[in-house]
């Protein structure tokens, strides 16, 4: 008996102390966890900068704030537990004059690098689908005609 009470508390311990499946299949841990979502944003920002036409819009930001809450978005986006400390959406794009194009051209560097990471198919429409609402606070409306 003393055996089987021994094999049934290893065998809760075990199963508590294992992830369960709802947590190994967050987008979050698809996309590699914190080191992943940080990379993630780092080698996005750092495309788009280098881009000639994303670039600009990057001038005289704080390349490593951006980053920083670029991670935060994709991590609370994803479901890892992290708060978005950041300012408004619409605030923080408002007067960069970000065209249709260039959100499009951001999306593509965003999917590209997530390709490259190794991210299934799958999971980079799961963030890409989270991230599409922001489109509406990062492109400039066109001027109404009368």
């Amino acid at each position: 008996m003393k055996r089987f009470s021994t094999i049934v508390g290893l065998t809760l311990l075990l199963a508590a102390a294992a992830p369960s499946a709802a947590q190994s299949s967050t987008l979050f841990v698809h996309l590699g966890g914190e080191a992943g979502v940080e990379a993630i944003a780092s080698q996005l920002i750092d495309a788009a900068v280098a881009d000639p036409v994303l670039g600009r819009s990057f001038k005289d930001s704080n390349l490593k704030r951006v980053k920083q809450h670029l991670a935060e978005q994709l991590c609370k986006l994803s479901d890892g537990g992290c708060a978005y400390t950041g300012d408004d959406m619409r605030e923080v794009h408002a007067g960069h004059d970000i065209s249709e194009r260039e959100f499009y051209a951001l999306v593509d560097l965003l999917n590209g690098i997530m390709k490259a990471r190794g991210i299934a198919l799958a999971d980079r429409n799961r963030l890409l689908a989270l991230l599409a609402p922001m489109k509406r606070d990062v492109v400039r409306m066109p001027a109404a005609t009368h």
